[in-house]
């Protein structure tokens, strides 16, 4: 399919499709009367967030580099011979960092990329055809952070034992990680525009996932910059920290604190919030410290639309968003 990803990087295991659009309003409506979030997008407009991008991603990219550096050495060190299997959207760039960072090494990890959701799993259609091609690697999947591990679950019960690497993993849950801090990682930020211009993927019929192509944000598209900005910093080495035990158990209190006690509507780690407060209809922010470098944009998007923030010292990860 379609996309803005520098050849070599990526092959997308994707159909090109149309998706049902709606509104954040009637989204989050359609969600509670029970329709699957496998089927409904929001379109998407000009970067909410382009501007802040810009001004840390200087700033960013050496330590992104150093999450890259650690997590591919970790990879090499357990596997032979590797393919990566990243988790689109927020999965590919990641996938792609990691790829070029092998590829300094010497080693050569094809690099595939298909769609998982919460409820459906993975797209095994797109799996199969992914081992039909590679079936002397060993599979590696990889996404860019976890939350409170859904999408690890659904990876689980779709691949039982799958090994899932990510740059920054404050819920504990993976199998190589860059770290266990909750850690901003840049590409949360924004969404087609850093992912190849795709769409987050949704069911469109039988067979494989769909992602639609957002050509009207070409004029926007950072996919390229970013990964040379990564791939060009020089690895700055950021400590691993303890691996978290169950902290979204914690998290769960202290939403219940503010009515929200339904999981699927407690958003934890910087990059959730991130998404949450890009497309979704934000009830609260939680903060483990006001003014932090890597949640200050949060903080600030979230004052200015009248987004009740809350500081809490005890807050296991960085930043959590409850959803309406």
């Amino acid at each position: 399919m379609n996309h803005s990803f520098p050849p070599g990087d990526v092959t997308f295991h994707l159909n090109e499709g149309t998706p049902q659009w709606v509104s954040v309003a009637e989204k989050e409506r359609l969600l509670r009367e029970g329709t699957s979030y496998a089927t409904l997008l929001t379109p998407e407009a000009e970067p909410v967030w382009g501007g802040v991008f810009d001004a840390v991603l200087p700033r960013l990219a050496a330590r992104t580099a150093g999450l890259v550096e650690q997590v591919t050495a970790q990879i090499a060190a357990h596997h032979v011979r590797p393919v990566l299997i990243s988790l689109a959207r927020g999965g590919t760039p990641a996938g792609a960092l990691i790829r070029r960072a092998a590829a300094r090494r010497g080693l050569d990890w094809p690099h595939h990329s298909l769609s998982i959701m919460r409820a459906e799993g993975l797209d095994l259609v797109a799996y199969q055809e992914v081992l039909a091609l590679h079936p002397e690697r060993e599979v590696i999947f990889v996404d860019g952070w976890t939350g409170k591990g859904s999408i690890r679950g659904a990876l689980e019960r779709s691949v039982p034992q799958a090994r899932l690497a990510v740059l920054s993993d404050p819920a504990g849950i993976s199998t190589y990680a860059g770290t266990y801090q909750d850690v901003l990682i840049p590409h949360a930020l924004l969404n087609a525009t850093v992912c190849g211009l795709l769409s987050r993927t949704f069911l469109s019929g039988p067979g494989r996932h769909a992602a639609q192509v957002e050509l009207n944000l070409g004029t926007h598209d950072r996919t390229q910059v970013y990964l040379d900005a990564v791939n060009q910093a020089t690895p700055q080495p950021v400590p691993p920290g303890p691996r978290p035990d169950a902290p979204f158990v914690a998290t769960y209190a202290l939403a219940a604190q503010y009515g929200v006690t339904d999981p699927h509507r407690v958003k934890p780690s910087v990059g959730e919030a991130c998404r949450v407060l890009l497309r979704r209809a934000p009830h609260a922010l939680l903060l483990r410290q006001a003014g932090y470098l890597d949640t200050r944009h949060l903080e600030q998007h979230a004052l200015a639309h009248q987004i009740p923030v809350h500081v809490h010292a005890d807050l296991p990860y960085q930043a959590c968003a409850l959803i309406q």
